[in-house]
């Protein structure tokens, strides 16, 4: 690294320091306060002193781990410049701060932010939050690597990770996907309904490790050899994501890793930076020099004399803004915003169509007096008419949910 990289390292881990102390000490104090307030009592002074340490209590409760989320705010905007510094090939763009500059970078000819929504990767999307993106040039690969979110159109995150692209020098004939393997059931789930295919491995110890799909068996097989396989592995291992999965789409190695953040942990603050951050720049080297090796794999393969020229698809431009603000938008935010309206539907219907139901087995057994049988029969038919709309509509809209929920393999159009 550079002489500017180690100052900053260093500044890093004073702050670091500082923020620890300051942490310790509200803990201290949240944890020793609480009971001796408590105790302390019997008179006018010794109440007003109890009820101090109450609030200090309270106070250093709260402190705690704000101090701890304030620093891996400010760990999260420095640590991967700090990282990067010593690369020339690669340049780290802050989407909070960058906003135009990360726009650039996610519709360059390294990065096609609309080619993932035809990759079988993730779900089709809307728009996209960007939080950080590294982007350069390495051994000749033009890249882009993106920490982003991405939304519906009622603004629901369908996707948080990160994305990579990487540029290839020789275009791929049709689709193909390799990702975790989700079990003989998952595995069926994953691809029903859609349009892409299983495609066997070459190597059949890789069969409990990942799952292929693609549009193109032959061209799938050509890709997916036991070299590739390996790296795709390693590349796997070195992400430490929730989910890994990679699309040969055109002329570019598309890549998704589910769950990855490049937040610092909270529990890092109680160890130096020397303890983890050579640990840490071999990760993000890592998620560069692997898909590297692969695209100059890729490429070193001559396109046949009777493939038809490459022609780039059209896609349109995916609007992106910045990650803050990004405040309800775990999945979680996205089952109650997208199922909690059908299922106050269903409910609705099950509480309208019963009570009418109800009121049609008191006309059967009982009756309705003449002057009334119209109206109150009018009623239980509207009822029972609402019921079965709202309940019908709702569970409709609860499958559709479900049925295209996490299933990116889905989202594939026939060409």
């Amino acid at each position: 690294m550079t002489a500017d990289a180690a100052l900053d390292i260093a500044a890093l881990e004073r702050r670091r320091r500082l923020s620890l102390r300051a942490a310790a000490i509200a803990l201290v104090v949240a944890v020793t306060g609480l009971p001796l307030g408590l105790a302390i009592g019997g008179s006018d002074r010794t109440d007003t002193i109890g009820g101090a340490l109450i609030f200090a209590a309270i106070a250093g409760s709260i402190a705690c781990p704000w101090i701890v989320r304030a620093w891996q705010s400010f760990m999260r905007q420095r640590m991967v410049a700090a990282v990067v510094s010593g690369r020339p090939d690669m340049r780290h763009i802050d989407g909070s701060k960058q906003l135009n500059d990360s726009r650039v970078a996610l519709a360059s000819d390294a990065f096609s932010l609309a080619a993932f929504r035809d990759s079988g990767l993730v779900e089709p999307f809307e728009s996209a939050a960007v939080a950080h993106v590294l982007t350069g040039d390495a051994q000749g690969v033009p890249f882009a690597i993106a920490e982003i979110a991405l939304l519906d159109a009622k603004g629901y995150r369908m996707f948080g990770g990160a994305l990579a692209s990487f540029k290839l020098s020789n275009p791929r004939p049709g689709l193909t996907i390799v990702a975790r393997d989700r079990g003989l059931l998952g595995n069926l789930l994953a691809r029903a309904g859609t349009v892409i295919e299983p495609l066997p491995l070459e190597d059949p110890s890789f069969e409990g490790v990942f799952e292929a799909y693609g549009t193109d068996q032959v061209g799938g097989r050509v890709v997916l050899t036991t070299t590739m396989l390996e790296r795709l592995k390693a590349l796997d291992g070195v992400a430490q994501a929730r989910g890994f999965a990679c699309a040969f789409l055109d002329d570019h190695l598309l890549i998704a890793f589910s769950g990855m953040s490049w937040r610092c942990p909270w529990w890092r603050i109680v160890k130096p930076l020397t303890a983890w951050l050579a640990e840490y720049s071999a990760r993000i080297n890592g998620l560069v020099d692997l898909p590297v090796e692969i695209a100059h794999t890729l490429n070193l393969e001559m396109p046949s004399s009777d493939r038809p020229p490459f022609v780039p698809a059209y896609r349109p431009e995916v609007m992106v803004s910045d990650a803050t603000g990004q405040v309800f938008s775990s999945t979680l935010w996205r089952v109650i915003g997208e199922g909690g309206k059908p299922l106050t539907s269903v409910a609705s219907g099950a509480i309208f169509g019963g009570v009418a139901l109800v009121g049609a087995w008191y006309g059967i057994e009982q009756g309705y007096s003449h002057n009334l049988f119209w109206y109150f029969w009018g009623l239980i038919a509207a009822g029972v008419a609402y019921g079965a709309f709202a309940i019908s509509s709702g569970i409709r809209e609860i499958a559709s949910l479900a049925w295209r929920f996490n299933a990116p393999l889905r989202g594939i159009k026939r060409p």
